[in-house]
């Protein structure tokens, strides 16, 4: 249990490192392109050290490729949508809208798995739709096209992180116990791949200048893609899925937290309490039961 708190922890601050950056000149594209290419290098130094024969990229099958081809499209999705909506309103909203997510694995499951999910699913739906318009309600007709974009990039950002779990769990299943390593490192390193022309066509370059540009790029890749997702992994192998959902909601509320100590975030009182109840909500969906 404790590599998934640490995991969760450690990339909650992933949205921080693309803040910081911004005012560097690195965009959200940039941002994404360099997590994953910096993660995805640590991770296949990782496998080759991993005593662990499945930990290999040569030992994944050529369907656990696909499915992880699959992934990464999901996956650079996910990021240009989350980067773009950290820019527009900030780390906490954007984090914690991402992780709708939630609700869409509970959608699919309910349509395509005949899964029936219990009164305390639909109870957290519910509280969880509440907080959102609590938060979004009160500034949307006030605010200006960014917060708009910011909350509508944010929601995407969950439909496919949804999407990335479903074909993360798909590749590890096929690809067998042990398997994590290669998964994780053949995903990031088809993630940069995917999202490189993205970068060049938005006219970004995938050089980073020495110094600050690169120190932060630098611990956003190792924090986030190589040692959390790494922990977290492996901790969820060891935990229980009711527990592992709950431990995981520290990385929106941790990263809302941050964003108000180091961006001092002005929050109002409907705001805080659309966050409480959004999160609360997020933790019973994801007990479905």
């Amino acid at each position: 249990m404790w590599r998934l708190v640490l995991g969760a922890v450690l990339i909650s601050f992933s949205p921080l490192f693309v803040k910081l950056a911004a005012p560097y000149g690195v965009g959200g594209d940039a941002a994404a392109f360099h997590r994953v290419l910096i993660g995805g290098v640590g991770l296949y130094l990782a496998s080759l050290a991993s005593r662990e024969p499945r930990s290999r990229l040569s030992a994944m099958p050529r369907a656990g490729w696909w499915w992880s081809l699959a992934c990464a499209g999901f996956f650079a999705g996910d990021l240009v949508c989350w980067h773009l909506s950290i820019l527009y309103i900030g780390p906490g909203l954007s984090t914690l809208f991402g992780n709708f997510q939630v609700f869409v694995l509970a959608a699919w499951g309910i349509v395509f798995l005949g899964e029936r999910p219990g009164l305390r699913f639909f109870a957290g739906l519910a509280l969880a739709m509440g907080g959102l318009l609590a938060i979004v309600a009160p500034a949307w007709a006030s605010a200006g096209a960014d917060y708009h974009w910011g909350v509508l990039f944010g929601l995407f950002s969950g439909l496919f992180y949804a999407g990335f779990i479903l074909a993360l769990g798909r590749s590890m299943a096929l690809c067998g116990d042990g398997s994590q390593l290669a998964v994780m490192t053949a995903n990031s390193l088809m993630t940069a791949a995917l999202l490189l022309p993205v970068l060049l066509v938005r006219g970004e370059s995938p050089l980073l200048p020495l110094g600050m540009p690169l120190l932060l790029m630098a611990g956003y890749g190792i924090t986030s893609q190589l040692m959390g997702w790494a922990l977290i992994s492996r901790g969820l192998r060891d935990t229980r899925m009711s527990l592992a959902g709950l431990i995981l909601l520290l990385q929106p509320a941790l990263a809302y937290v941050w964003d108000l100590a180091f961006f001092a975030r002005p929050a109002g009182l409907a705001e805080l309490l659309g966050v409480a109840a959004t999160l609360v909500g997020i933790g019973l969906g994801a007990r479905r039961r």
